[in-house]
């Protein structure tokens, strides 16, 4: 590491460079980091949706396996990320092309990122002007509370990994801890009579509910390599991904499922308010909504840099700008368009991991050494990753994201050994 680093300040530097070994993390600082990013109140908004849609028991197991199929895309992105020791944005570069990577996928990235920094921000920021107007007769305007928690939330992405880590590793298990306590005392006040009423007509099939949950993930599997490139080996990432995306997403889902039964709220920070301790509540809102918002304008910037062909060391700056975005859009109501925009998420990015991921590990055998980096646009990844899109809109039965990602690797494989990628015309 260069002198001038070492005697900078904290804010990391490493952007689309391979990083170091001797900058890599133990498996415990990045499942903590993702089980931040799980913890959230759109995840408990998950949930409820879940529960108003179809049985309580069906919403719950549509959510479990919804999160074993992100388990299995986060660990095959993450990998590669461990392996390559970069972003997800570099390593979509074999299957799209220098140029693909650039103009597309560093693209939808950034866009996704910027709409869930917003989402975030605008559920913060209403219920945080709600909660002290009706608890602690304070008002203050949402835009405001939007304004002043993004711009907090925002401080922790510009100072990169190791922050992440330390706000982490407190948050984390203090959420862990309160959310199942609060649980338990929302069942006490309410009783349990809720909990078998279900709709009188479902609206939503156990399969509907698979696919709002893995759509729900898809900008995270998508930029799992941006946190796993910390990784040091395979195994670690297997551990990470597993322990920290699973057990903390099923937990909201659950949660945020028998709260809208039994208390008809989702949000368990306005349950907390509703029990009678508002403090809590808030506490809980501000370090949930921190936890996971930090990291997507993390990812944002990271994209950014990309996307804008900036220097290496100007992620910080562009994270900030990402940030300020993303409040700004929160401010114009993104997060009244929710769930429409999980979908639309979804349906555009989960092609692109077919490509991706055939590209590693099919084409290239999942081997480090076999992964090249083609300058320009790689059309046979942009072809298949267009078709797997169109299998998704113009399919609508069966399972969409799953035709989708199958249609694109498939496609992109065949594709691959008919035409021949722009990186073996080179060798």
């Amino acid at each position: 590491m260069d002198e001038k680093k070492k005697k900078g300040s904290n804010i990391e530097t490493t952007t689309l460079e391979k990083v170091p070994m001797e900058e890599r993390k133990n498996w415990i600082d990045v499942a903590l980091i993702q089980a931040g990013i799980m913890i959230c109140v759109p995840s408990l908004l998950l949930g409820g949706i879940l529960a108003e849609s179809m049985s309580l028991t069906n919403a719950i197991l549509s959510g479990v396996v919804g999160y074993l199929i992100v388990i299995v895309l986060f660990c095959l992105m993450g990998i590669m990320g461990s392996d390559l020791g970069v972003p997800t944005c570099v390593t979509a570069i074999g299957g799209f092309g220098k140029k693909g990577a650039r103009f597309i996928i560093s693209t939808l990235i950034f866009i996704s990122m910027i709409g869930w920094f917003a989402v975030q921000t605008s559920v913060c920021g209403d219920a945080f002007s709600n909660l002290i107007d009706q608890f602690f007769h304070i008002s203050v305007s949402p835009v405001i509370s939007m304004v002043i928690w993004g711009l907090i939330m925002l401080v922790t992405a510009v100072y990169g990994i190791n922050a992440l880590d330390k706000l982490n590793k407190v948050a984390v298990p203090a959420l862990f801890i309160v959310t199942i306590v609060g649980c338990i005392m929302a069942l006490n006040k309410y009783g349990t009579q809720q909990l078998s009423v279900n709709p009188a007509v479902p609206s939503m099939s156990f399969i509907d509910g698979i696919v709002l949950t893995v759509s729900f993930m898809a900008a995270g599997c998508l930029a799992a390599s941006d946190i796993t490139r910390y990784q040091r080996t395979r195994k670690d990432t297997i551990i990470s991904s597993s322990l920290g995306v699973a057990p903390a997403g099923v937990l909201m889902v659950v949660l945020g499922a028998i709260m809208t039964r039994v208390a008809q709220q989702y949000d368990i920070t306005l349950v907390f308010c509703e029990i009678g301790i508002p403090i809590l509540g808030m506490l809980v809102l501000i370090s949930a909504t921190w936890t996971t918002n930090t990291t997507n304008a993390y990812s944002g910037g990271i994209n950014a840099v990309l996307m804008f062909n900036l220097a290496e060391n100007k992620r910080a700056a562009a994270t900030m700008v990402a940030g300020l975005i993303g409040t700004v859009c929160a401010v114009f109501g993104l997060a009244d368009h929710f769930e429409d925009f999980l979908y639309i998420l979804g349906d555009a990015l989960l092609p692109t991991m077919g490509v991706i991921l055939a590209d590693y590990w099919i084409i290239g055998r999942g081997k480090p050494e076999n992964y090249r980096m083609p300058d320009g646009f790689n059309w046979i990844g942009i072809i298949s990753w267009l078709c797997g899109y169109a299998v998704i809109k113009l399919i609508p039965y069966g399972v969409p994201f799953a035709q989708g990602i199958i249609t694109a690797a498939a496609l992109y494989v065949i594709l691959a050994k008919m035409i021949k990628r722009p990186q073996d015309k080179l060798n």
